[in-house]
């Protein structure tokens, strides 16, 4: 989405501005980049999965209020390979905080609070109104007044005593309150000083805050290649899972969206979310039980679970996955940590069959069947099967000359049962005892169906030539 060119493709370029520069001014030097509102936290990350940049340029960010930007998701960035910039304002601040994990410091802000020069986060923080009215500014930051007091000194305008006692006087201001006026009265200037230094002001005040964003922005504008930041291992903690599981924006419909509040949404809105939950809650108790029994799912285990995953939703191809990942805002990685913890449940269930033993997974199927609400119709269902072969088929019920494989083609063209793993794993998972019992069941089940449909045909058959001979008759006593 921007200018420059990068990995063989186009970069994208991320750009959190706000009152440090007009966005109409950043896209003269920069002009194809995503332009977003000053960084709070969460926004790096929900930039990440929204736009995925190759580059992100903190310029500005929001505190007090609202939560800043979060040193952590910014080494989140880095370790993902974003290119990270910082300048100006918070992200002058962030940089030289995270610099010695490659976040990339631009201009003379952030080179001052690298060195030691600055040291309070108040020196970037100024009040300004809202978007709505273009970030206008409503008192001086103190870099800029640095900048520009620097200046008038270099000039001969001011004395170096001059220079520090407003220094020093706008330093004991609290930054909403740090207009000239207020500074000047703080400072206890004379009105001839006032003067001077309003006229030098008037054409010389220095906007450090916008010259290092100028700077950033030019710099992006012609790069090439970002910086790559070197690597080093994340460390995730619990507050960053839920920055990122629960406060991360999504974007759907053109709206952005936390993603907790997807989660409340179905909450509050599917009549079938306590089914949802339920599945979800079971999920991670197998995968606590798994960790702590030891339980794994190996490359193999996982491959596999991915294949049935694939066939399960139609999914047949490389680019219909990647399709699936970003409508359902997963990225590869995310994709395939899903995988494996679906591997790891399956493992689990496998591993809880196996010390069922020979009682398998009877009593459990039964009891969900009737929490459902389902066992009595299945329960008759089973009863009618099992009569209808005692009466016709008796000590040749389980025999056929069909294969497996035809047994299991014409089960799946006539009922709605799936079969989605190889035949052994999947009769293990479904309370078989092995494929052979399985076979049995079939070829029963197949007798049953044959005989009632040949039956059906018949008794359809029967009223046909009822309905013949009625209509035969009636003929002949018209005649």
């Amino acid at each position: 989405m921007t200018g420059a060119s990068g990995k063989g493709g186009r970069m994208k370029i991320c750009v959190f501005l706000g009152p440090t520069m007009a966005v109409e001014d950043a896209r003269v030097i920069l002009p194809d980049a995503v332009y977003l509102p000053p960084a709070a936290q969460a926004d790096i990350l929900s930039a990440m999965t929204i736009h995925r940049p190759d580059v992100i340029a903190l310029i500005d960010g929001v505190f007090g209020q609202s939560l800043s930007v979060w040193h952590k998701e910014i080494l989140f960035a880095l370790s993902r390979g974003v290119a990270v910039y910082g300048a100006s304002s918070m992200g002058a601040l962030r940089a030289a905080e995270c610099h010695g994990f490659g976040m990339i410091p631009v201009g003379e802000v952030a080179r001052q609070y690298i060195d030691g020069r600055l040291t309070g986060d108040d020196e970037v923080a100024l009040a300004h109104a809202g978007p709505e009215d273009g970030y206008l500014p409503l008192s001086e930051p103190l870099v800029n007044l640095r900048a520009s007091l620097a200046a008038a000194l270099g000039a001969g305008v001011i004395t170096a005593e001059l220079h520090d006692r407003v220094i020093a006087a706008a330093k004991r201001c609290y930054f909403p309150e740090r207009t000239r006026d207020r500074i000047w009265t703080e400072a206890s200037l004379a009105v001839a000083e006032i003067e001077r230094l309003e006229d030098f002001l008037a054409a010389g005040a220095v906007d450090q805050k916008r010259r290092d964003a100028e700077s950033l922005l030019g710099h992006l504008a012609s790069l090439v290649t970002p910086s790559r930041p070197a690597p080093f291992v994340f460390n995730a903690s619990h507050y960053f899972d839920v920055l990122y599981e629960r406060d991360r924006r999504v974007e759907h419909g053109d709206n952005t969206v936390p993603l907790s509040d997807i989660a409340l949404h179905a909450a509050l809105h599917r009549p079938d979310f306590a089914e949802i939950n339920n599945a979800a809650l079971g999920r991670l108790l197998a995968l606590q039980l798994a960790e702590a029994v030891g339980v794994k799912a190996d490359a193999e285990a996982i491959a596999a679970e991915a294949r049935r995953f694939c066939v399960a939703r139609g999914i047949s191809s490389t680019e219909a996955l990647l399709r699936w990942c970003r409508s359902n805002d997963l990225t590869e990685e995310e994709f395939d940590a899903l995988i494996a913890e679906l591997a790891t449940e399956r493992a689990m269930r496998h591993w809880m069959i196996s010390r069922r033993f020979l009682a398998r997974t009877t009593k459990p199927v039964l009891n969900e069947l009737r929490l459902r609400g389902l066992y009595q119709t299945i329960a008759e269902e089973a009863a009618f099967m099992q009569r209808v072969s005692d009466l016709h088929f008796g000590g040749t019920a389980q025999q056929s000359q069909e294969t497996t494989e035809e047994l299991i083609l014409d089960h799946l063209a006539h009922t709605p049962c799936r079969i989605d793993a190889p035949l052994d794993v999947w009769a293990y998972e479904f309370g078989f005892k092995d494929v052979l019992d399985l076979r049995i069941d079939l070829v029963r089940a197949k007798k049953v169906r044959d005989l009632v449909r040949d039956l059906a045909a018949e008794a359809e058959s029967a009223l046909r030539e009822v309905a013949a001979s009625h209509s035969a008759l009636e003929e002949e006593m018209k005649d």
